[in-house]
């Protein structure tokens, strides 16, 4: 049964039938007045020679064993010698270094954009490929220029075994799926586990929309952390249930109750919504900041007068399309808690206009801010919010 589909599916359709289950292919979804205005090669080469873009070319080898990867950054002689086809150049977080290629974002709304990775971009000429893998994550495969042969798994794979003699994470044996030949502006969408493989037909641009959660490692890391940092009155364990079954070394089933509630009560806080909500939105290169950053007096004193000035003349603003934002009911009536990259505030249900303008990423007037003055100015501040030339 072919993956192509005639049309992409709505909101519910895509998370009733494909998210986490198969994969699909849609036939020029993405427009080609936004494919032209992505990122092109020559510019993701100048990205790969910046020391903080991580980056990667991969070369084909005639064996397995003979495949390798290097990082970057990469040097202008790096390219030169790399020839005429079978490599490939991968760059990760392009959304966050080419606003137009972050436009592209907005095409994947019917997805949780809070759960977004990046947009890893890549180039290859003919023959340029990264080898039959899996991913963890789920991701949107968009074809700029060019063109080039996919094969997708038509399940996930339950047993992953790699070439052991490379770096690269490679299968080393072949799947079973569908060949699809993919061209300008053709999206295909693969969930986590299921095996693929790409190689381009023609010099060709694909850009990767990964989306992907964290482990639990990881989100009970950072909310500690945060408890530690935002909260004064951080409760401590007293033991004020236990009873002599606990004496001297037996910790009963009904301690062990004890203590779970005693480290999850804190779930039903507000603590947890509010570092919940900015843990998603703030960028990877500043995730151990939080929003309750300091600058300078005359600094602060001249995006307090900006934003003023906006509110006034009722001047056009647009949010950054790299920049996450979420928002959600807090413990308190008629009150939400809302994170915008690393601005993170609170807010009356009568004021959620401002988010529903924000998250059109379309131009609009600040006047929306009026009584709001600090949270313009703290969007400003941090590059979330610019003004449209009038």
């Amino acid at each position: 049964m072919s993956i192509i589909l005639d049309s992409l599916p709505t909101p519910e359709e895509f998370f009733r039938n494909y998210w986490n289950k198969k994969p699909f292919v849609v036939r020029g979804m993405i427009p080609s007045t936004v494919i032209r205005s992505l990122i092109d090669e020559d510019h993701l080469a100048g990205l790969a020679m910046e020391e903080e873009i991580k980056s990667r070319l991969v070369r084909k080898g005639e064996k397995q064993f003979e495949w390798t990867c290097h990082h970057g950054p990469f040097e202008e002689e790096d390219f030169a010698d790399l020839g005429e086809k079978d490599w490939s150049l991968l760059v990760q977080n392009v959304d966050l270094y080419h606003r137009a290629t972050a436009e592209l974002l907005k095409h994947f709304n019917f997805s949780p954009r809070w759960l977004l990775d990046d947009i890893m971009t890549s180039f290859s000429p003919k023959g340029g490929t990264v080898g039959a893998h899996t991913d963890s994550y789920h991701v949107f495969l968009v074809q700029g220029k060019g063109e080039r042969c996919w094969k997708v798994a038509h399940t996930p794979l339950k047993k992953e075994e790699y070439i052991e003699e490379i770096s690269l994470k490679i299968l080393k044996d072949d799947f079973e799926g569908e060949d699809i030949t993919v061209t300008e502006g053709d999206v295909i969408y693969i969930p986590p586990k299921f095996a693929h493989q790409g190689v381009s037909l023609a010099p060709s641009m694909t850009y990767s929309v990964g989306f992907l959660g964290p482990s639990l490692s990881e989100m009970l890391i950072d909310f500690g952390q945060y408890l530690e940092e935002h909260n004064s009155d951080i409760s401590r364990y007293m033991g004020q249930n236990l009873s002599g079954t606990a004496a001297p070394f037996q910790v009963a089933p009904d301690h062990i109750d004890d203590l779970k509630s005693f480290m999850t009560d804190v779930f039903d806080q507000d603590d947890f919504v509010q570092w919940l909500l900015h843990y998603f939105c703030a960028p990877v290169q500043t995730e151990d900041e939080y929003p309750d950053d300091e600058f300078d007096d005359d600094r602060d004193e001249s995006q307090a007068d900006f934003a003023k000035s906006i509110i006034e003349n009722k001047s056009r603003v647009i949010k950054d399309p790299s920049v996450k934002i979420m928002f959600t009911p807090s413990k308190q009536p008629h009150r939400y808690c809302v994170s915008i990259g690393v601005v993170s505030f609170d807010l009356d249900f009568s004021d959620l206009t401002l988010i529903d303008s924000m998250a059109k990423e379309e131009p609009f007037t600040g006047e929306v801010f009026a009584g709001h003055v600090d949270i313009l100015q703290r969007l400003l501040t941090r590059n979330i919010l610019y003004r449209v030339n009038q």
